[in-house]
């Protein structure tokens, strides 16, 4: 029997569920390229904003104080009356400055100290290394070269101007506001203070040599003069062989010139009492000879804690908040002696008494009430960290005396039995009265016995 091979070619029906599942594979594979192509435009958009170079240089020293310090008190931040550098350019209410500026600048021209003092041979030498002075600032500015260049010439004559004027090396004009008016002059130091408001000391070190005449002073000297009767009633000190960044960073350098920071290897450490506190446990305060001349130098030797004296003015907030920011921001500064001190003092001064009894003995001389006094020190460090606390054995040494129970005794003793005559001579009768009565009790013993 021949079986009958049957070739079967049947046809393949197409479900609709089958339909639905190649559309789902066809519109996936759209939606993958889509997907891919939408990836390369964000890859290629993103390859587009990369930076080849840090953003903001290791040489940056001018800096926006950031947000976390600032909230604190805005105000210690903000100019008042004149503008410097591009942090705060164009501002409305420091407009009237400018026009004292440019006519400083023309003075300057007019009286034409040497051969190089020439619009043409500022804008030359400060545009020659314009670069360098951008990248000063620790935030990039969207100011065309010429108008950067401008404003670095405008702001630094006017500066170098000022002081030597301030320090009578020029005469004042008779229509000079800032010589007729006392308080212009005490807010232009204050607004010459702010981080936010520096020039990089190269551009006034460069503006000054080409204006220099053989009897100037360094610029050095003239800059800390400028400042020395608003900065804590301290003499600067100058710091030979220091590179000077800007106005902020030389009265820096010359407050901590003489201080010598203690252990800075050691990061860690631990508050001190207050003044109070110490007191009860015998420690003396004493206020340091003038001589030393450095705030920053505060000892503590044989239960005695010296402290050189500081004078507190309606500016020494601003002052301190700008010292300790600038501390903060530039990474060249290893340790925070200003925060540090600040730190110090804040543990000292808890309460209106603490600070009455520091004003007392002459170490704090201040307008403002010891209340006032201690909520300025409460709240002068707040979110910052010393990492590097310069006075870790100032600190050590403290708390060993303080809890050494000995002193402690003895200074309830002296307060409670030794603080006048009468006390004295009651003791010395009680204490006879208590010898009598045991020889008394001795004696009818051997007598008994």
């Amino acid at each position: 029997m021949v079986d009958n091979k049957v070739n079967d070619h049947s046809i393949v029906e197409i479900t609709d569920e089958d339909r639905d599942v190649i559309a789902r594979i066809n519109g996936n594979s759209e939606t993958s390229r889509e997907h891919k192509n939408q990836v390369e435009l964000t890859v290629s958009s993103l390859r587009g904003k990369l930076h080849r170079q840090p953003p903001f240089p290791a040489c940056s020293c001018i800096f926006r104080v950031p947000k976390v310090l600032r909230r604190h008190n805005e105000k210690a931040f903000v100019p008042n009356l004149v503008s410097i550098g591009p942090f705060h350019h164009g501002d409305e209410n420091l407009r009237v400055m400018e026009e004292i500026k440019r006519w400083y600048l023309h003075s300057l021209l007019e009286r034409k100290p040497t051969p190089k003092t020439s619009l043409e041979c500022f804008v030359e030498e400060i545009g020659r290394i314009e670069q360098k002075h951008r990248d000063c600032y620790g935030e990039k500015f969207d100011i065309y070269s010429g108008k950067f260049v401008e404003m670095m010439v405008l702001d630094g004559c006017f500066i170098i101007e000022l002081l030597r004027r301030c320090d009578k090396l020029v005469p004042w004009d008779d229509d000079d506001p800032l010589e007729y008016t006392s308080w212009m002059l005490k807010v232009l130091q204050n607004d010459l203070f702010l981080l936010e408001n520096q020039l990089p000391w190269k551009v006034l070190k460069c503006l000054f040599d080409l204006t220099k005449v053989n009897d100037d002073h360094s610029l050095l000297a003239l800059a800390l003069k400028f400042f020395e009767s608003s900065v804590f009633n301290q003499t600067p000190q100058i710091k030979e062989g220091v590179q000077t960044k800007h106005l902020l960073d030389a009265v820096r350098e010359s407050l901590i010139s003489l201080h010598k920071p203690q252990s800075t290897e050691r990061r860690y450490w631990e508050p001190i009492p207050t003044v109070t506190e110490l007191l009860q446990a015998g420690v003396k305060f004493k206020s340091k000879s003038k001589v030393w001349n450095n705030m920053l130098d505060i000892t503590f030797k044989n239960g005695v804690m010296e402290i050189p004296p500081i004078d507190i003015e309606s500016n020494a907030e601003s002052h301190f908040r700008n010292l300790i920011a600038y501390e903060h921001c530039d990474p060249d500064i290893a340790i925070f002696n200003i925060t540090s001190y600040a730190v110090i003092l804040d543990n000292l001064i808890q309460s209106s008494e603490d600070a009455e009894f520091l004003i007392q003995k002459r170490i704090i001389t201040t307008i403002l009430s010891k209340e006032d006094l201690a909520c300025f020190f409460n709240g002068l460090y707040k979110d910052t960290i010393p990492s590097h606390f310069s006075y870790v054995e100032l600190t050590e040494k403290v708390n060993a005396h303080y809890n050494h129970r000995c002193y402690r005794w003895r200074t309830i003793l002296c307060r409670d039995y030794f603080s006048n005559p009468w006390s004295i001579m009651s003791f010395i009768a009680a204490l006879v009265i208590l010898v009598l009565t045991f020889l008394q009790t001795l004696y009818s013993l051997l007598t008994y016995y």
